[in-house]
């Protein structure tokens, strides 16, 4: 009888080690190609024998690599529902999309729009006098992807059709929101206020489950706001945010802060440098909580800013109410009141409430 170095089961426990230690680099790893030798389902102890090391090495790892398949669709099946996957579908397929563009934030319409304290704002020829409290406002908001983190685990066919399931990734977002008195024949129907908000920002995509709750992702971003005017008008600031994003079946909740960049005082009032607005925290806040709920065809989206002052304590509360007219377009009816409107109006308590058209966001 032939002199065996080591014995069948030792073969077997050394092999095990090795698919223990690589097993979370072979779940990442695309299918192999390579053809495995085929097994027997029911093999005999001979027929265990005569396979070489190599060939149960290949036919333990396809092994491996199909048993975590099972366990990612598994874990899918298994993952918290959430109000948000439409959504993240819809982001994923617009990625995959080189022709798309992506809502960043909400873009609407609003035709009709009545605030109780509006100021004469950018235009030339308002006044406090002549400034109507019925306008027209609109927000335009939109993103691009930059840069994608590799996607490893990514199937043969998803990578084959560049669709990319996975939203982590470095983005750069735009947004519009502008103010237009529209029904002011007086002074030539003038964009009262508009701002400006690019920003880039990296968002990782969690999709934890966490009791019946889904985290779904966490963002860190460099943004401006401005009004892009000068001198005495001018409102401008620049802001580090920090967002975290969860959600379960019909809810979704957010959390976002921010740190200003600092920036040196004005020497005189018309100075075109330095800070334009420097307590504009004092009254925008350093804090939004965020909350959408949906119910049926009902969507309710409230924004609520504090400045976490113990001394001055200043809010503002946004209400948005969304109903479905078309697969496009709701019905949106929106309240707001606080500081922080606009950037013209930044230290400026408001009231507003307005009535248009959305396009569909949740």
């Amino acid at each position: 009888m032939p002199i065996r170095l080591f014995s069948t089961n030792q073969i077997l426990a050394i092999v095990w080690f090795t698919w223990t230690a690589s097993f979370c680099a072979l779940a990442q790893e695309a299918p192999i190609t390579q053809e495995a030798p085929v097994v027997q389902d029911n093999p005999t102890q001979d027929d265990e024998e005569n396979l070489t090391l190599e060939e149960r090495y290949l036919a333990a790892r396809a092994s491996l690599v199909q048993l975590s398949k099972e366990i990612q669709a598994n874990q899918q099946q298994q993952a918290v529902p959430s109000v948000l996957d439409k959504r993240t579908k819809a982001d994923q397929q617009i990625n995959a999309n080189p022709f798309s563009l992506a809502q960043h934030y909400p873009n609407y319409l609003l035709p009709l729009s009545y605030s109780k304290n509006p100021s004469a704002g950018i235009a030339n020829d308002l006044t406090e006098d002549n400034v109507d409290n019925i306008e027209a406002a609109f927000q335009i908001s939109m993103k691009i992807p930059i840069f994608f983190r590799p996607q490893e685990s990514r199937s043969n066919e998803l990578q084959q059709s560049n669709h990319n399931t996975d939203l982590t990734g470095l983005y750069f977002g735009f947004t519009a929101k502008s103010f237009w008195q529209v029904y002011n024949n007086e002074v030539s129907k003038p964009f009262r206020e508009t701002n400006y908000e690019p920003e880039i920002f990296y968002t990782w995509q969690a999709d934890l489950s966490l009791w019946q709750y889904r985290v779904n992702a966490f963002q860190i971003g460099l943004n401006h706001q401005s009004n892009g005017q000068s001198g005495l008008r001018s409102r401008s600031w620049n802001r580090v945010i920090f967002t975290a994003l969860f959600s379960d079946f019909n809810s979704a909740y957010s959390i976002k802060t921010w740190w200003r960049l600092p920036e040196d005082n004005k020497l005189s009032v018309d100075d075109p440098l330095g800070d334009d607005n420097p307590d504009i925290n004092d009254f925008i806040g350093r804090v939004e909580l965020g909350y959408a709920f949906v119910y049926y065809d009902v969507s309710i989206v409230a924004r609520l800013r504090n400045n976490l002052s113990t001394s001055r304590n200043l809010s503002s509360l946004e209400l948005n109410v969304t109903y479905p007219i078309t697969n496009r377009y709701d019905v949106l009816f929106q309240y707001f009141n606080g500081y922080g409107d606009s950037l013209i109006d930044y230290n400026r308590h408001q009231s507003r409430i307005s009535l248009g058209l959305q396009l569909r966001f949740l």
